[in-house]
């Protein structure tokens, strides 16, 4: 590899952030550190000034109500060709999930070697996945889930705010009026979702389907809807 991999480290523990930083130096001909940030926001102004090709940023931050997975999240969508390395001292494995559902290439555990650090970055630079093989049964969980259809997904954000099938009917077919669906249509996806994913009460799918909107940008809380009547289902 010919060209320097230009690194930007965002964490806001001092010891770690400079522990980061001189491991990644101990790697001179392949890493170079382009700066560093002490909380998510100084990172992403400073990631648009000094264009590094790889992030390595920490999952949580005290004081900020933004976080690690806020940063990819926001680089993927300002910045795409940045590439994230998310590290973290907590070891359940489903911030690493949601890590990677948020755009992350790589996770990783900050007690990590020297050698697990270069790994990760390179990997990441390269567009390929990293994370550590003790949370592969985790990753291969993930990798395994049912998908939902272009249908349910549209009708989650009306679950989300606890309408009734008829009333999620009327505001689909007032979006669509050519081809209408009626109420048992609706059931039936809401049965395909709760089967799918084990949901067994109407309770657990509307905590589903708020979890789901939250983790995938879809917009419930402001959902704009044609019928004063439609949360009664009327």
């Amino acid at each position: 590899m010919n060209q320097k991999i230009k690194i930007l480290v965002i964490d806001d523990h001092p010891v770690v952030r400079q522990g980061v930083v001189a491991m990644i130096r101990e790697y001179g001909e392949k890493f170079h550190i382009v700066g560093e940030a002490v909380n998510p926001q100084e990172g992403l102004s400073k990631v648009q000034a000094l264009q590094p090709d790889v992030v390595v940023t920490d999952l949580m931050f005290s004081g900020s109500v933004q976080n690690g997975i806020d940063i990819v999240k926001e680089l993927g969508t300002q910045l795409p060709n940045v590439r994230c390395v998310v590290i973290t001292s907590n070891m359940q494995g489903h911030f690493m999930v949601e890590a990677f559902k948020a755009g992350a290439k790589a996770f990783l555990y900050k007690d990590s070697d020297g050698k697990e650090y270069m790994r990760a970055i390179e990997a990441a630079f390269d567009g390929m996945t990293y994370f550590p093989p003790e949370l592969s049964v985790e990753m291969e969980k993930w990798s395994r889930l049912p998908k939902l259809t272009p249908a349910q997904v549209r009708v989650l954000p009306y679950v989300a705010k606890g309408m009734a099938s008829k009333a999620i009917a009327k505001e689909l077919n007032h979006l669509d009026a050519p081809k209408q669906i009626d109420c048992r249509t609706i059931d039936q996806h809401k049965s395909a979702i709760k089967q799918k994913f084990e949901i067994d009460s109407s309770g657990a799918l509307v905590s589903f389907a708020i979890k789901y909107c939250d983790d995938n940008g879809i917009d419930y809380k402001d959902l704009k809807l044609h019928t004063k009547r439609s949360l009664l289902g009327f």
